[in-house]
């Protein structure tokens, strides 16, 4: 039913409530239970009717199980390995925990005829500019190619980062695709045959500290001289969100398109400050983010440039108002160490 999901979500969250649970305010589709102490006992996370739970004491875990087994039809798969076509690898003892999708990407590979294809070293050639058509060529399946733009999209998703880029090109050309654009697109799976044993791996012994990394590509999009935005951040040695999405209005300068990008991931930075609190995993700090872009940088620390930037939406502000705030930290990183750059652009 069209309010099926909605009723089922209303459904377990008052089970979740009458067990203990509060909801995130961050993310709904998060639940934390706190001892008498206001300690953080237990962290319940749903997608639809798949359920991860997480805690420090296995006993709380065996008991959220046990009540809510008294209530729906579970299945208990144990100690979490594979969830959403993700294989989890935990290490214990070295404090380490690895995501792939390995098997999930020799799956996509072999759906759509690739799996034999000639690996190659990066999803984009260089600079690589695609033309925006009026109308799909006539031999070119669009269903096919919306299909494979969207198989490609779970991966760049689940753990592959470094197509975010290509993904956000391609899908531009959803609606009109023509024969270079699927020949680009079988290039992201030549490089997805190289890249498949590749993972997130998350390191436990490293600072909790979060920290962002901003970038932009100055009039990047032939078609209409919007910029591309890129921003990656980080926690415990590895990226847990990312994103290269097209600017929605035309920027004057490399300066204008990296303040821009910068108030677009500040909305991220601030959620996912929030979230980290409510699970306890951050302190009160400033969340640092890195720009490769003095000028930027400047803008947000000084509104004495306002006579340069008036004509810049409001809406791109939020960055030196978030600044301002003491709620985000900026820094310069030199462009050689720029973790966003491969969000903006074909890389070599």
């Amino acid at each position: 039913m069209r309010q099926g999901g909605r009723v089922w979500y209303e459904r377990i969250k008052e089970e979740f409530e009458a067990l203990g649970y509060v909801r995130s305010n961050a993310d709904h589709s998060v639940f934390l239970k706190y001892n008498e102490n206001g300690e953080l006992t237990c962290i319940i996370a749903i997608y639809v009717d798949d359920i991860t739970l997480a805690s420090n004491s296995l006993k709380e875990i065996t008991n959220a199980k046990e009540a809510l087994s008294l209530t729906f039809d579970m299945t208990d798969l144990g100690e979490i390995g594979w969830i959403l076509g993700m294989q989890f690898i935990q290490d214990c003892a070295h404090k380490t925990i690895t995501i792939s999708q390995e098997r999930y990407i020799k799956d996509i590979l072999k759906k759509h005829g690739q799996q034999g294809a000639r690996p190659m070293a990066t999803p984009l050639l260089p600079n690589e500019q695609l033309e925006k058509l009026k109308e799909a060529e006539p031999d070119v399946d669009v269903h096919q190619y919306q299909s494979t733009v969207g198989a490609l999209m779970y991966a760049m998703l689940g753990t592959c980062p470094d197509l975010a880029y290509t993904v956000s090109i391609l899908s531009q050309h959803t609606a009109t695709p023509g024969k270079v654009h699927v020949h680009v697109l079988n290039c992201a799976f030549w490089y997805l045959q190289a890249m498949a044993h590749h993972t997130l791996r998350f390191d436990g012994n490293e600072l909790g500290e979060l920290t962002g990394f901003i970038d932009a590509d100055w009039a990047a999009n032939t078609n209409d001289r919007h910029s591309i935005s890129g921003y990656a951040f980080m926690l415990s040695g590895c990226a847990i969100n990312w994103s290269s999405k097209k600017q929605g209005s035309v920027a004057l300068s490399s300066t204008e398109a990296k303040y821009i990008a910068g108030a677009h991931a500040a909305k991220e930075a601030i959620w996912l400050h929030t979230l980290l609190l409510e699970l306890g995993e951050l302190k009160g700090a400033p969340t640092t983010l890195l720009i490769d872009n003095q000028s930027a940088i400047a803008i947000a620390k000084n509104p004495a440039y306002h006579a340069h930037t008036k004509h810049i939406a409001v809406q791109h502000h939020f960055l030196w108002e978030k600044y301002a705030s003491r709620e985000l930290s900026l820094e310069y990183v030199p462009t050689s160490d720029q973790v966003a750059d491969v969000l903006t652009k074909g890389l070599a």
